[in-house]
């Protein structure tokens, strides 16, 4: 792999647990795919790599201060898409923090259209050509295709709860005019607070000294949106372990109602004093059974 990112953790890039938010992950991620685009010679002004799909399993938390390299290079070709790999590692120790699997396509860097891949990357593609680590591959959430996600008012029939209504903002768009995919993992979880006031008891996590973490997500980027677009996000627990829950988010278009992109992720209990994952407690998991919608899943 070849480093495609270096940096460290901002205090104002950390969330309400102490650690890094997953939206950041995915920010720094993104920047390292225009490396990994140089790397095969496609300059900015040439275009851009944006994903279409994405698995992400996050292995370890990083607070604040702390130095971390991209590594990146790419698994195989899919016609004019991409599956490439990104690994967030500690400078100092080398351990893996977080570990994605992305499907990209290229975009042109002004109007945001979707490109061919360029001629004659044959040999540079063999130069970044690496095989997926054990650690990196899917657990709890496949990365098989998903189906056509229902629409807003099909999904409003299922019983999912509208945990973000919201606009798109210019800080929320690329060069193109596009939501950059990290927006799209920030307002999921700018609406997950919001789920704890589904039914008729508060589920009171932070009251408690317990926060979450989230361990993996799927996401699925199907339509872009742009500047001034109104989004909505429901969501529903799919599956609820020993210490897990299994959440899916549908971002639909707020004045169309078509699917614009879906998402899962499975997430722990999380103690936020020991810094660790702990068994759900009974009462919360009376609550949360009571939430469960079966048959839900992209």
């Amino acid at each position: 792999m070849i480093v495609i990112g270096k940096g460290s953790v901002q205090s104002g890039e950390c969330d309400v647990m102490g650690h890094m938010n997953v939206r950041h992950y995915v920010a720094r991620v993104g920047d390292g795919l225009g490396w990994l685009a140089l790397a095969l010679g496609i300059t900015p002004d040439r275009g851009f790599f944006t994903p279409v799909d994405q698995h992400i399993r996050f292995l370890r938390e990083m607070a604040a201060g702390a130095a971390f390299t991209i590594y990146g290079g790419i698994l195989e070709r899919r016609g004019d898409r991409l599956r490439v790999y990104a690994e967030i590692q500690n400078s100092g120790t080398g351990a893996a923090s977080a570990a994605f699997v992305t499907d990209v396509e290229l975009r042109h860097p002004i109007t945001g259209e979707v490109l061919p891949l360029p001629g004659g990357l044959g040999g540079k593609m063999e130069s970044l050509a690496i095989t997926l680590p054990p650690h990196a591959g899917p657990r709890g959430l496949p990365f098989d295709p998903i189906r056509t996600p229902p629409d807003a008012a099909a999904v409003a029939a299922m019983g999912l709860t509208v945990a973000h209504l919201g606009a798109i903002r210019a800080e929320d768009c690329d060069r193109a005019g596009l939501m950059r995919p990290d927006v799209v993992i920030a307002r999921i979880w700018d609406g997950v607070p919001n789920l704890r006031f589904r039914g008729t008891e508060e589920l009171g996590a932070r009251e408690e000294a317990m926060g979450s973490a989230a361990l993996e997500y799927r996401l699925a980027y199907l339509k872009p949106m742009r500047l001034g677009d109104l989004l909505r996000i429901s969501s529903g627990l799919r599956d609820l372990g020993e210490k897990t829950t299994t959440w899916t988010h549908l971002l639909h278009d707020g004045a169309t109602g078509a699917p614009v992109a879906a998402a899962e992720a499975v997430g722990i209990s999380f103690d936020l004093k020991a810094r660790k994952a702990v068994a759900i407690p009974p009462d919360r998991r009376r609550i949360l059974e009571a939430l469960l919608i079966p048959g839900l899943a992209l």
